[in-house]
């Protein structure tokens, strides 16, 4: 087990099971053993997917609460879905992303390593609605540089329960986002805006985590 993985987790206060944190850093070797012929990420050191892509999903693992399914849109190579199915088992996630080579890298890692609690669609989240997947509405919807947060409300408003909550992984322009949506946030009625600054453990990089309950 990489140290940089388990530092990074002690300093988030995040704690895994070692068939967990196993299992976490399997998919990120297979991610990066993949990007070198699919493009599936432009970050191609370990060290710093270990931050940037593992760590950095898994600080949503407080944010879950008592959810019981959450839809991850625009999700490229499985981030952060992956890492939090890996890390709650009890959790169903949706996994959505248009792109074909990602979905296809998805399910090789969810048959690869048994994540039975995940779920991986093909399509844009505009055109979801439309299919015949039989999936229901979610708890929590998440998304990480899918979009503004002006786009990801609009795209996606119709998946969340009443009560469930949108979280928009951002870095230093949260704020600014969260500022520039408050007429789709009222239309939509949208409440309780929070923003959760963030460092990176390594790198210090700031991010934000914007986070709106639907009334």
């Amino acid at each position: 087990m990489p140290d940089r993985f388990v530092t990074g987790l002690d300093q988030l206060g995040i704690k895994l099971s070692n068939h967990a944190m196993n299992n976490e850093m399997e998919f990120l070797d297979e991610l990066l053993r993949w990007n070198l012929r699919v493009n599936l990420t432009s970050i191609r050191n370990r060290n710093e997917a270990i931050e940037k892509h593992l760590l950095d999903s898994l600080v949503l693992l407080p944010q879950l609460g008592q959810a019981k399914q959450l839809l991850d849109i625009g999700s490229g190579g499985g981030l952060p879905g992956i890492p939090l199915a890996i890390a709650s088992p009890a959790l169903q996630v949706v996994s959505v992303d248009s792109v074909g080579k990602k979905i296809n890298f998805q399910k090789h890692i969810k048959r690869r390593l048994q994540v039975d609690n995940l779920t991986v669609i093909q399509s844009r989240i505009e055109e979801l609605l439309q299919m015949d997947t039989g999936q229901d509405k979610c708890d929590l919807v998440v998304s990480r540089a899918f979009s503004s947060l002006e786009v990801f409300i609009q795209s996606a408003v119709n998946w969340l329960n009443p009560g469930g909550r949108f979280v928009a992984m951002k870095g230093p322009e949260g704020r600014d986002e969260l500022g520039a949506a408050q007429g789709v946030i009222e239309q939509y009625g949208f409440t309780n805006p929070e923003i959760k600054d963030y460092r990176l453990p390594f790198s210090q990089a700031e991010r934000q985590l914007v986070s709106l309950t639907k009334s």
